[in-house]
């Protein structure tokens, strides 16, 4: 007897009930920090670091899940938590440098949504929340910025894949993760999608800036055990679309960056025809994915807690 049509993928009473148990085996705290649309928690896990001043300690923020369809951001989310738990390896030092905190589902409205309709749908109907906006196009623009007409920057057009609601933080999602980055202060943010297999750091025009995403990234693909996923950046033809990323930079002054797990050549290998786009964005096999991304995002916090915030490279 066959499993259930997006194993082996969780359904999401399961995938909150493992997150939790792995919470608890890890010494994490849970907290809800919010509610989406449709009153579905969202959940924060707080791993403290292992050290006697703890509390003064930054913050390394991961974040997964923003877009419906993309349930290997959550795997590589759960992965991390659990390996530092463990504290093995490069987990060890980043739990004596950092308190960690895992948001293992930033749109748990749109994964839902991917579940019940087993993956199959367009794009506009499964990546966004409840309300049909891209939560990664919500957040506000930094100051002074704004949004270019072109592709992928974001649409005022509702049903559009990249609809950007009715205005900045307009979604509870949204507004509920800038409160909390608000009040912890993370000096690293990580955010997980896939499936373009690269490391896409916050827009930024400052040279000293540039060169420490260049750093980070670096660190990161050494870190990784098979796919070394490539940085995508560039200080002169990106644009600000409203992206996670780029409001933790300019607004949060955080190092803030995109792991894109899953590459596209990966995606093709396994279907050059995908029965869903559910298994465009997944691997069928997550678990060597999971694995070296994992990795990689350890290695990438260690290198940017190093680093001063971006506020103070002048």
């Amino acid at each position: 007897m066959s499993g259930p049509p997006l194993a082996p993928y969780l359904a999401p009473p399961a995938r909150r009930a493992r997150f939790e148990a792995t919470a608890g085996r890890a010494g994490a705290s849970l907290e809800r920090f919010g509610e989406s649309v449709e009153a579905r928690a969202l959940t924060l896990a707080r791993l403290p670091a292992r050290a006697s001043d703890a509390e003064a300690r930054p913050w390394v923020l991961v974040v997964a899940n923003i877009h419906g369809p993309e349930f290997i951001g959550h795997e590589v989310a759960h992965a991390f938590l659990a390996a530092a738990g463990d504290g093995a390896g490069h987990f060890g030092a980043l739990r004596e440098a950092a308190n960690l905190g895992v948001v293992p589902c930033l749109n748990p409205d749109g994964y839902a949504r991917t579940w019940s309709a087993e993956g199959r749908g367009a794009l506009a109907e499964l990546r966004a929340n409840a309300r049909g906006v891209d939560l990664n196009r919500n957040f506000p623009l930094p100051e002074g910025e704004r949004r270019w007409p072109i592709p992928g920057s974001g649409s005022g057009r509702p049903g559009a894949a990249t609809y950007y609601g009715e205005g900045p933080a307009s979604e509870p999602e949204t507004a509920a993760l800038c409160r909390l980055v608000e009040g912890l202060r993370p000096h690293a943010v990580f955010g997980l999608h896939s499936f373009m297999g690269s490391f896409i750091p916050a827009r930024v025009r400052s040279r000293d800036a540039y060169k420490n995403y260049k750093g980070i990234c670096a660190a990161m693909r050494a870190a990784q055990t098979s796919a070394g996923y490539r940085r995508l950046a560039s200080r002169h033809f990106d644009v600000f679309t409203g992206e996670q990323e780029d409001w933790m930079h300019h607004v949060a002054d955080a190092w803030a960056l995109c792991l894109e797990s899953f590459p596209v050549r990966a995606s093709f290998g396994q279907h050059l025809r995908a029965p869903s786009l559910f298994w465009r964005f997944n691997p069928r096999e997550p678990a060597p994915w999971v694995a070296q991304d994992t990795l990689a995002l350890a290695a990438g916090a260690l290198h940017a807690l190093g680093l001063p915030r971006p506020s103070e490279l002048g």
